[in-house]
Formats: C-alpha cells, structure tokens, sequence
C-alpha cells in the first residue's frame, strides 16, 4: 500500500510538473505565428560589417555596441512629423514592462541636422534606456544597406527645405551583432512584446 501511494505521488507530482512547465516555458513560435505578429526571422543571421559612428552621448560606437544582447534597431530623424515618434511611443510601451528588455537604438538618417546634441534631447525623451546613433552619410548608407533599409532626401514644403522618406521596419539583431530578421511595420507593443518574449 505504501508503495502504491509513494508511486501514486510521484505520478501527480510528475504530472503537475509537466502543466507547470508548459505555463512557465513557453513553446517556440511556429513561422507563421511570427509573421502573424511582423516578425520576419532569419533561418540565418547575416553578418554585419564594422562601423563607426556617434551616440547620442558623444561616446564612438560600433559593432560591439551591438553584441551582447538582442538589439531593435530603427532609422528615423528628429523632425520626422509621425512615424518615428509614433515608433518610438509603441517602443516605449512594449519594453516597460519587460523582465528582459533589449537594447534598442535608433539610427539617424539625417545625419546632417542630427548631432549627438539633438539626438540626447529627442531619443532618451521616449525611454531614457534608448539610445541615437549619427554618422557620416556614407557611414549611415553602408549601415542601412546592410539590414535592408532604404532611405533618401525628399523636398519640403518651402524653399530650401527637405525631410527625410525611409523605411519603417525594426531591425532585430541578435547578441553576436548579427542581422537576424526584421518587424514589418504598423507596430503593435503588445505584438512587439510578445515577439521580444520569445527572442529572449
């Protein structure tokens, strides 16, 4: 009898070891659940090249910047009218209540007007985690290429004036500095949430 119900014991603990885990543990996502949620992810992670570039605090940045922890990295512009504030507000509600968030970054490509200075008054204002790169236009085009992302001057309403068109796909890349997928635009935080959840 003793060992019946020692066996008995030990099959419900086994049991509700294994519903414990399921809740706790979460199962891979399948291809078309990511895709559902934006995420496009890479069978393989492309390399990236080194670059050199400026954050927003004036300290030179660079692939090593991007290894070490999952990455979402975004091109924008300070004087970008909706989609990059818009962007970086979703951002900004998707990491904050994350146990483990990653680092994200945003990319300008109007390294013409964008300084380090502009930049520290208008990225950390969404997140004071975030941070804003800047470089040469050269420098920023060799970046962009390299993770799909397409970008160019437009004329602006007055004379003399332009802004900037450009992708609006977060860039994922993975702690060993590589491109590893994309998430396509609109975003969603909770998406975004959930699809950080199963990267990490």
């Amino acid at each position: 009898m003793r060992n019946t119900l020692f066996g008995l014991a030990a099959f419900i603990a086994a049991i509700l070891g294994l519903l414990v885990a399921s809740i706790v543990i979460p199962r891979p996502m399948t291809d078309e659940q990511k895709r559902e949620l934006g995420l496009y992810h890479f069978d393989k992670p492309r390399p990236i090249a080194e670059f050199n570039m400026t954050d927003h605090r004036g300290k030179a940045v660079g692939l090593p910047s991007l290894q070490g922890q999952w990455s979402l990295v975004f091109f924008g512009f300070t004087t970008c009218p909706d989609i990059c504030p818009t962007t970086l507000g979703v951002l900004s509600r998707a990491v904050k209540e994350l146990e483990e968030a990653p680092q994200v970054i945003m990319v300008t490509v109007d390294p013409e007007r964008d300084t380090p200075e502009l930049l520290s008054q208008y990225v950390p204002a969404f997140n004071p985690a975030f941070v804003g790169y800047t470089g040469s236009f050269d420098e920023t085009v060799a970046l962009a290429q390299q993770v799909n992302i397409a970008f160019g001057k437009m004329p602006g309403d007055g004379p003399g004036t332009y802004t900037m068109d450009h992708t609006a796909s977060l860039v994922v890349i993975d702690p060993q500095g590589r491109y590893a997928g994309f998430i396509k635009a609109p975003h969603n935080a909770q998406n975004i949430k959930k699809i950080i959840r199963a990267l990490i």
